[in-house]
């Protein structure tokens, strides 16, 4: 049968990629309505609440992927989201309660006593946050890719539209985390009853043996998931350290990902179930085959975004967030560079065999690296040298995953992965990055604007070159991924 692994990692793109950049409008403008200060103190409750909630949370939602995916029939498919969505209501208001008990020490931390207005924020959000986590990975088993488009779409409208709301009428910035709270509960309510009307039932459910079975999985993705994203966020907890807020503001907004990564999250969500299905049976080769072609089809994608976010960033800079966060443009740079390294999930096929501890120990090894670099980095290079030590960390955690990957399937590391083609694609960007900053620094298009004009015009044309360079393989490796 057809696996339909491209059309619904297409929806699923499409889905974000809507939700991405609209969410990425409302940053556009919050970045200009809000002050620094502001926008630094926003940035932190984000920050708090990511790694708290990432921490008690487990990996809990990849284990709808693992065990939804598995179940054998409707029964034990609701029985599991029963157990799910019971455990996952009781970790959000036991995150927030943690929040809120250490609300002194976080604001000493960040020597920012406005956090202090944001209590309430910090005690409800993460159990909306921790709910709205598990709606992709629902509807992708249940093959819902069009109901996710549709609440993902939903969610971005009525997030931009308090944003737009709050800049228009000039409301205090107190009451638009406030209006943001308020929308994310309801969606999250919301999330209960989408999965009760697919699933057909669920209930309260703490069943003790399939708690264990979950936590005995997720535990280990979920400390992974921790030690990650402590290793990605650590250049921000350096910097709000030695910085202040409005310094704070600038960092995060330069290293704040764009909406590219979304193709290569995507293709791994739906490829995801398909991996463990074929590793299941015994399919290593095929499984190798069908990752290695999603690959090709991200890194050529995300290649050419790099490289353009790399030579045109400070035009960029200017017209995402306007000239006051130009500082940030070396860390913007560096930032594209490290979005290189999200063309995939490195730990997919450990993640699919059921191998979690060793994605946990690789990790663990990349934070205690990432968490040495960031202060060592810091006093070599000032503020950029937390962005240089998140890239370096994460290169070599990757190919840490890369080397255990290779030995656990008996296929040679040389195999693992199509890194001829990928060379080949990379040289290409390279070449035609250089091309096009030589022709920007002859041909003056726009001079009146700082070149933004210039850069968007010339961006235009160099993807239209490297389309009629790359289109037909990326449509042979769609079409790949696409057979019966």
């Amino acid at each position: 049968m057809k696996t339909d692994i491209g059309s619904d990692a297409l929806k699923l793109t499409i889905s974000k990629l809507v939700s991405l950049i609209v969410s990425f409008g409302s940053v556009m403008i919050l970045a200009r309505y809000l002050s620094l200060k502001e926008f630094g103190t926003y940035t932190q409750l984000l920050l708090i609440i990511n790694i708290l909630t990432t921490l008690f949370v487990l990996g809990l939602p990849n284990s709808i992927n693992y065990f939804l995916a598995k179940a054998e029939n409707r029964m034990e498919q609701q029985s599991f989201l029963s157990v799910y969505y019971s455990l996952s209501t009781i970790l959000g208001f036991v995150t927030g309660i943690s929040l809120l008990m250490s609300a002194p020490i976080i604001t000493g931390f960040f020597k920012n006593p406005l956090l202090n207005n944001f209590i309430y924020f910090l005690v409800i959000f993460p159990w909306a946050k921790i709910i709205l986590m598990s709606i992709d990975h629902v509807l992708i088993v249940y093959k819902k890719a069009n109901y996710l488009f549709l609440f993902r779409l939903i969610n971005s409208l009525l997030l931009l539209l308090i944003v737009v709301l709050t800049a228009y009428l000039q409301l205090s910035f107190n009451i638009y985390i406030t209006m943001f709270l308020i929308v994310e509960s309801i969606l999250a309510i919301c999330v209960y009853l989408i999965v009760k009307n697919i699933s057909g039932s669920i209930s309260i459910n703490l069943d003790i043996a399939s708690i264990k079975q979950i936590f005995k999985f997720s535990i280990p993705i979920g400390l992974a998931s921790t030690v990650g994203l402590l290793s990605i966020q650590l250049d921000k907890i350096v910097i709000s350290q030695f910085f202040s807020a409005e310094e704070l503001a600038i960092y995060a907004n330069a290293a704040r990902e764009l909406p590219i990564a979304i193709i290569a999250t995507s293709l791994t969500a739906v490829l995801m179930p398909q991996m463990v299905r074929l590793l299941k049976v015994g399919e290593n080769i095929k499984a190798i085959r069908v990752w290695g072609d999603t690959i090709y089809i991200s890194y050529t994608i995300m290649c050419f975004f790099s490289t353009v976010l790399f030579i045109f960033a400070s035009d960029i800079i200017i017209l995402l967030y306007s000239e006051k966060y130009l500082g940030g443009t070396v860390v913007f740079q560096i930032y594209s560079i490290f979005l290189l390294l999200r063309f995939t999930y490195f730990g997919i096929v450990l993640n699919s065999i059921g191998k979690t501890k060793l994605i946990l120990y690789s990790s663990l090894g990349s934070l205690g690296l990432n968490l040495i670099l960031n202060y060592l980095f810091y006093y070599l290079f000032g503020l950029i040298g937390p962005a240089i030590a998140s890239v370096v960390s994460m290169l070599l955690i990757a190919f840490l995953q890369l080397i255990v990957t290779s030995k656990n399937l008996n296929v040679s590391f040389s195999n693992i992965f199509p890194w001829h083609s990928l060379f080949r694609i990379t040289v290409i960007n390279v070449i035609l990055g250089l091309l096009f900053l030589y022709i920007k620094s002859i041909i003056p298009i726009e001079e009146g604007r700082g070149g933004v004009v210039e850069s968007i015009v010339l961006g235009i044309i160099w993807l239209g070159v490297y389309f009629i360079i790359m289109g037909k393989k990326v449509k042979y490796r769609w079409d790949n991924i696409n057979q019966k």
